[in-house]
């Protein structure tokens, strides 16, 4: 009876436990208020509840960015961009989903309609592919683009080559110049997914979203370690769709390392990147500027290969020097996207605003110098009216500086095709004003600057634009989460 009494007294406790109302959701509003704390810890604990509590902290966060207190106040503003951040990354990084359903189908055949229904950019090796023409049978349920594309390989007994570096095609020789650059290196998504036969090992990483984050195999040749030290740089393969508008990786913040002993490890890099080119936090990329050698004419010799932009080194740093694996990894890719044909600045009722400078994003500045409505005299003297809009951005040559530094050698870094800028006006209630538009280029004289006069041309009597809008591309910064488990280490 005394062992009874003994065994329900220790289980007394235990469905207390159990039964304990589940503690209130913290209050973001008292986390905000937190962050002007007289100690740092508290002010640290309330900015990461913040950020874990995500968009729904988003109109406390706003309150606190207009407080009277300076440390709330700043903390706030910082917390409300990332906390927005998120919430449009997550947005846009909505998967294309698919289902494969493929039976007895040729190789060919099916990798096509494969590349056709995902948008990926999927290649095969002639040379390590033995029978394009060999049947395979593939079925899966609705999944994530990339996931499909792994469980295709599987059935198929492909497997992924992954480089370093790409070969750089020969320049064609120009005769009238002394010195042909070569070709500018490729963006990531025009890097395609080579496949050939071969079972592979499925490989950590995240192929939920449109960007795939994988950590290379340790066989692979961009890994480093410094034995005995713990001191590892990890290669992560960021593929991103085709179309996504993905420019760059800017960076990687890793939040979790844990080894195979569950030891908690460090990042060498933690940082975030720039919310543009002109990021608060003030920090930037430099490229190595080329291998230095120049020929007998004085002509930069450029490099036999490109380094692979879809691979980026994250230094780690273990707490075990001798662990093999880990056993997690987390965090956090930041990449440049860019966004075709987006609303940048609107003036509205331009005539009242001549001489008026507007701010745009990427450092774009707009100044309306002219608006006028034009005259109609004698016959065959109608003078039309016209409305001369100067828009003053960064030069290619700029933006690539403040991203990587001077850098004299070829090749340059690759840039997207834009669609460029373009003004375009609207009447009071807001359609189209009809107008002939024309416009010219200049740049500043140290070439930082690209200066770009739009004429707008429309009929005498027409009256003016009531609104003119500057549309045009725009650089955002997305962030991938991602989560890999028993990661093997070089």
């Amino acid at each position: 009876m005394n062992r009874l009494f003994l065994l329900v007294g220790a289980c007394a406790p235990a469905v207390a436990a159990g039964s304990a109302p589940t503690p209130p959701p913290p209050d973001p509003a008292a986390l905000v208020r937190q962050l002007g704390s007289d100690r740092y810890d508290e002010r640290e604990a309330a900015a990461a509840a913040l950020e874990k509590i995500g968009p729904p902290a988003a109109k406390a966060l706003a309150d606190g960015a207009a407080s009277e207190h300076p440390e709330v106040r700043e903390r706030a503003a910082v917390l409300l961009g990332k906390v927005r951040r998120a919430a449009d990354s997550a947005a846009r990084l909505a998967p294309k989903r698919v289902a494969l359903d493929y039976q007895d189908a040729p190789l060919g055949t099916a990798l096509n309609d494969l590349k056709a229904r995902t948008g990926l950019n999927l290649a095969l090796d002639p040379d390590r592919v033995a029978n394009p023409l060999r049947r395979v049978t593939c079925r899966t349920a609705e999944v994530p683009a990339w996931e499909a594309v792994e469980a295709f390989c599987a059935a198929a007994g492909l497997r992924e080559v992954f480089r370093a570096e790409l070969d750089i095609p020969k320049p064609v020789a120009n005769p009238r110049r002394g010195y042909t650059p070569p070709p500018p290196a490729p963006l990531p998504d025009a890097v395609p997914v080579v496949l050939v036969d071969g079972k592979g090992d499925r490989l950590p990483g995240d192929r939920s979203t449109p960007v795939r984050v994988l950590a290379l195999p340790p066989s692979f040749g961009g890994h480093r370690a410094t034995i005995g030290t713990g001191e590892v740089e990890l290669c992560l393969d960021v593929t991103p769709a085709p179309g996504f508008g993905w420019q760059e990786v800017t960076g990687v913040k890793v939040v979790r390392v844990t080894d195979a002993a569950g030891r908690a490890g460090s990042a060498g890099v933690d940082r975030e990147a720039r919310a543009g080119l002109l990021d608060a936090l003030g920090w930037a990329v430099f490229a190595q500027p080329g291998n230095g050698r120049v020929d007998l004419n004085g002509n930069p010799i450029p490099p036999d290969a490109h380094a692979n932009p879809r691979v980026y080194p994250v230094p780690l740093k273990l707490a075990t020097p001798s662990a093999r694996s880990l056993r997690r990894l987390e965090g956090v890719v930041y990449g440049e996207v860019q966004l075709a044909n987006q609303v940048l600045v609107t003036v509205d009722e331009p005539g009242r605003q001549t001489s008026t400078g507007f701010a745009g994003p990427g450092e774009l500045r707009v100044t309306v110098l002219e608006v006028t409505a034009g005259s109609a005299g004698p016959p065959g003297r109608v003078t039309p009216g016209r409305a001369r809009v100067q828009l003053e951005f960064p030069s290619p040559y700029a933006l690539a500086m403040r991203k990587r530094g001077w850098n004299p050698f070829w090749p340059e870094p690759p840039q997207r095709p834009g669609q460029g800028y373009r003004v375009e006006a609207f009447d009071a209630a807001g359609g189209r004003f009809p107008v002939t538009n024309t416009q010219s280029a200049d740049m500043s004289d140290d070439g930082m600057t690209l200066i770009q006069v739009v004429t707008l041309t429309y009929q005498a009597g027409s009256g003016v634009p009531a609104r003119l809008v500057v549309v045009g591309p725009k650089t955002v910064t997305v962030q991938v989460p991602f989560a890999m488990e028993n990661v093997p280490l070089p």
